[in-house]
């Protein structure tokens, strides 16, 4: 299996909207894999993880086919995560070469919800998008042979958001952004499970977060209780992204932060194989 990463930052982008703190104004002035975009992630070439506003700069950037997307898992309804109305563009209106196939939409009863809003306005956006609505906990198979397992984030309560675990032949990966220190039901079920490659919410950096988002003591906390589980050994690549602008970080500071105590720092564009 590999991962790309498309988007790695939080929802305002990094450079951030209208901002001139230290951090933005670095990654101006770097430029390079400082420069980060609404967080999207695709598996292997057919499965996506969200859908930001980005996507379209992230095809065009990073040569992301969408017409080879055949499963697109959304986490929550974060606009950063969760843009319908431009998902509602795979229709032989708008796009030539998408007729005869599906895309199926995974998500929970609110992204069902903005999903049908945004539809509403399409006469036969059945015929070229599937939703299907997940719960805590439900694991569906897609047609390339993805096992993937909904588990419950802490994230943007009472909405259900999700984190994924994706397996497919003798590999496994969990994705878990946005979030905290995961809930004890989630921790329930990774009992007994093995991951290949670990991708963890890093929001915060520096900031002691352990609700909503995590930063780097709470990330620390989530890989030591893994390694406690057995979920992850020495062979198990952890990737941080989802990054928010803050204090003098830049990539190359985070990486000095990080790789020291053996993660990977997630930049867009980036690719890991496992």
């Amino acid at each position: 299996m590999q991962i790309t990463y498309y988007g790695t930052s939080a929802s305002e982008a990094w450079p951030a909207l209208f901002c001139s703190c230290r951090a933005c104004e670095l990654a101006r002035k770097y430029g390079g894999k400082n420069i980060r975009t609404r967080c999207q992630a695709l598996v292997d070439t057919s499965l996506l993880i969200d859908f930001p506003p980005d996507t379209n700069y992230h095809a065009q950037q990073y040569h992301l086919n969408l017409q080879a997307v055949k499963t697109l898992l959304i986490t929550h309804s974060h606009h950063d995560h969760f843009f319908p109305q431009d998902i509602c563009m795979r229709t032989s209106n708008f796009a030539e070469g998408t007729e005869g196939s599906k895309l199926f939409v995974y998500g929970n009863d609110t992204i069902e919800k903005g999903f049908r809003e945004a539809a509403s306005i399409h006469s036969n956006i059945d015929d070229f998008i599937v939703f299907h609505r997940l719960e805590p906990f439900d694991t569906i198979r897609t047609e390339e042979g993805y096992e993937v397992t909904a588990l419950l984030a802490d994230h943007n309560q009472p909405e259900k958001s999700f984190l994924y675990i994706i397996k497919k032949d003798n590999k496994q990966m969990l994705y878990a952004h946005d979030t905290g220190i995961f809930p004890e039901c989630t921790w329930d079920r990774l009992e007994g499970k093995r991951f290949d490659f670990v991708s963890l919410d890093c929001t915060a950096l520096s900031r002691d977060w352990r609700r909503g988002h995590m930063g780097f003591a709470a990330v620390d906390e989530v890989r030591d209780r893994m390694e406690e589980m057995g979920c992850i050994d020495s062979k198990t690549i952890i990737a941080l992204s989802h990054f928010a602008h803050w204090a003098d970080f830049t990539h190359d500071k985070i990486c000095e932060e990080e790789n020291p105590k053996g993660y990977q720092v997630a930049y867009d564009g980036c690719r890991y194989e496992f």
